[in-house]
């Protein structure tokens, strides 16, 4: 083969047209602006007529390039296999050439479409260069026939060489398909745009057209491409030595896209990568000081999807009562107005309904681990995005241990803070007088760091706390110089009989490196906590959970909801029928008298001994042990209260508490899996309002807390 590239000649501008339609023709964009045929061929008419024109008058604003294959058959025109089309760079007080300037579209065109997309294009070509001269490639097609010969690279690379002579970027727009190829030859994704087109998309829902404005300077540079740790600190170096939010954004969709092979439902609604692109340009703008940026200035996270995020659906997990929203829920919010970016929302268990992660209409994840045990929930898919590197941090909530479950069988830190410090407004409740919004990260650091962004008191929810019933001091260098020492508590053994045998053991092993490094264990009271545990589901608290529905749609919808979910709120109903207000009353007198108690037993006593705080904490197994999938399809409403035997009282008690990894142990996986290493983790829980010394309790445990391992393979 002889491809040659070389400048279009007038008689190529009509070939150069029907190239571009076919080039174009899967492009959802085209068809939106040109539906009928009509209106293509009349589109195919502008389309060498404008080429001719440019050809013929241009040539100092346009350059028209085409590559010919001298061997196929036919004339020359025949020949033309891929054109390019140049806009360069403009002299000094030229005034800017307008697109399809004149001409008079057919009546089928759909001009909204048209100017819609070259208005945001302009927009992001101007975020990116702020009106500095460039190379611009407008448009390059290739024959579909003649696709994978090198023809968009030859072209491409025309204008690149031009632009290092001349010592000028090239700026491009780019499908999110043909990025790619525009990568490969240096090109960076700064910016983008989105639309959503008539009609549905692949997948049923919005039909969203994405592109990314892509830059290449004359310059190369090490700091062009990324894939690095999503460690907020570790993050925060990288952008400090000259990486950009773009470069991590486009590795985090690289790893989405990878990941989807793996599991493709850890999604429900994943942000266009031109979107976020365009925030994490405009971080620049938001924010130009470099050394004035916000604690989670391009750090991108992921949302459970119970939280409302404006004009995006909030499913709950329930397609059946799904919404729009018009206001983004505070704690979203505090993360944006904080500079984080949004990647999207995850999957979860059905109306926060369990901790198994396997009640969801949008399929069942598994864990990071292993793809034969539970993921965990309610908050799974969360636990997934953050626990194979696909964003920083999660926002969920826990109301039963929808944080901490899937904390640990993702090897992940769930932080559940005091209830009350941080909005739950704009998230859809499980058990309102029990939920907590509450966070995934890797480590202890990113908690503390997105939770002194994210908590305060919010007048507008009802169930927060006002600022003279919490304790939450700010972070002080006098705090830290501080010396905190601490007592802990365990469940007793009698207790401890519901985990494994593995867990039992590998329990005894953590308790004891706990001592080793400075720990007192005292004996506590079980008995409170115990009793808490029972009253949330096991008592007339349960009742609140019908609350989530309008009036009458369980009844007369109930079949649309998961078999499982739909038994579950069926027992509520049954229990409805046996339970009076008394009983309600009762149970809230039960739930101050425990509070009360355990008030007692979890305390923080300062200035023991000058410049020496001492701390009591609880220390439990998260779970008792990690089911398979199987185990839990085989029994699944019996498994999830099995689950939440050291979970369910954190909230019924008022308690802030922390799920940390705690080494490792090895089992048999199942489908032929072999032998799979799962992560086992504990749980630390403090009284109401001592989130941050738990957190610097916990966080000075890291370095060797994981590095545990069991020495017996799991049971």
């Amino acid at each position: 083969m002889v491809l040659q590239l070389r400048p279009a000649s007038p008689s190529d501008a009509d070939h150069i047209a029907t190239i571009h339609l076919a080039a174009f023709n899967t492009n959802p964009l085209l068809h939106a602006q040109f539906p009928t045929p009509a209106s293509l061929a009349a589109l195919h008419t502008i389309l060498a007529q404008e080429t001719l024109h440019a050809i013929q008058n241009r040539q100092d604003a346009k350059a028209i390039l085409v590559v010919r294959d001298t061997e196929l058959e036919g004339g020359e025109e025949e020949q033309v296999i891929g054109f390019a089309k140049w806009d360069l760079p403009r002299k000094e007080g030229e005034e800017k050439v307008v697109l399809h300037e004149g001409v008079t579209w057919h009546e089928d065109c759909r001009t909204e479409w048209l100017d819609r997309y070259h208005d945001l294009a302009e927009e992001a070509m101007e975020r990116v260069l702020g009106g500095g001269r460039c190379y611009r490639l407008t448009f390059v097609g290739t024959l579909p026939e003649h696709q994978g010969r090198g023809v968009g690279s030859m072209l491409s690379k025309w204008g690149v060489e031009k632009a290092n002579v001349d010592n000028l970027p090239v700026y491009l727009e780019s499908t999110i398909a043909a990025s790619s190829l525009y990568r490969r030859l240096g090109f960076v994704a700064l910016d983008g745009l989105s639309m959503v087109l008539p009609g549905n998309g692949p997948d049923g829902g919005q039909n969203i057209y994405e592109e990314v404005g892509m830059l290449k300077t004359p310059e190369d540079s090490d700091m062009d491409r990324w894939d690095s740790s999503l460690n907020i600190s570790s993050l925060m170096l990288d952008y400090d030595a000259g990486i950009k939010p773009q470069h991590v954004i486009q590795a985090v969709y690289d790893r989405i896209e990878a990941y989807k092979s793996i599991q493709p439902s850890v999604w429900i609604h994943l942000q266009p990568l031109g979107e976020v692109m365009r925030a994490a340009n405009e971080l620049y703008t938001k924010w130009p000081d470099a050394n004035n940026r916000p604690p989670l200035w391009g750090v991108p996270f992921s949302v459970k999807d119970s939280i409302n995020i404006a004009n995006i659906p909030t499913t709950t997990g329930c397609p059946a009562l799904a919404f729009t929203p018009n206001v983004s829920a505070p704690v979203y919010q505090h993360c944006i107005d904080a500079g984080a970016l949004f990647i999207g929302k995850t999957n979860m268990e059905q109306l926060a309904t369990g901790m198994t992660g396997c009640r969801s209409a949008y399929g069942t994840l598994h864990s990071t681990f292993s793809k034969s045990h539970i993921v965990g929930g309610s908050s799974s898919g969360s636990a997934v995005s953050v626990s194979e590197g696909l964003v920083s941090f999660s926002l969920g909530s826990d109301t039963a241990g929808s944080i901490r479950v899937p904390a640990l069988f993702n090897g992940l830190v769930g932080f559940k803070p005091t209830k009350g410090t941080v909005s739950a407004r704009g998230v859809s409740p499980a058990c309102l007088h029990h939920d907590c919004v509450s966070f995934l990260t890797t480590n202890i650091a990113d908690a503390e760091r997105v939770w002194d962004v994210c908590r305060g008191f919010d007048e507008g929810d009802f169930f927060a706390k006002l600022p003279s019933q919490i304790r939450i001091p700010p972070q002080t260098q006098k705090q830290s110089q501080q010396q905190l020492r601490f007592r802990f508590g365990v469940p007793p053994a009698s207790a401890l009989e519901i985990c494994s045998p593995t867990y039992r053991k590998m329990f005894a092993q953590i308790i004891a490196s706990i001592e080793k490094h400075g720990g007192e264990l005292v004996e506590i009271d079980w008995i409170p906590f115990q009793a808490a545990n029972e009253l949330l589901y096991n008592s007339s608290f349960v009742l609140e959970r019908m609350t989530i529905f309008p009036e009458g749609w369980f009844e007369a919808n109930k079949q649309l909801l998961h078999p499982v979910t739909r038994e579950v709120f069926e027992s509520v109903v049954d229990r409805a029928k046996t339970t009076s207000a008394v009983d309600v009353f009762r149970d809230l007198h039960k739930q101050v008298e425990y509070v009360r108690k355990v008030r007692g037993i979890l305390t923080l006593e300062e200035e023991v001994e000058k410049g020496v705080d001492e701390i009591t904490v609880l220390v439990v197994p998260t779970t008792p042990w990690h089911p398979t999938i199987r185990e839990v399809e085989g029994d699944p409403v019996a498994i999830n209260g099995r689950l939440g035997a050291f979970a369910h009282f954190g909230n019924v008690l008022d308690l802030v508490g922390v799920a940390v990894p705690s080494g490792r142990y090895k089992v048999d996986g199942e489908g032929g899996e072999g032998k799979v290493e799962l992560p086992i983790g504990i749980t630390v829980l403090a009284g109401m309002g001592f989130d941050r010394e738990l957190l610097r309790l916990v966080g000075g445990w890291e370095d060797w807390l994981d590095d545990l391992d069991g020495e017996v393979d799991g049971l």
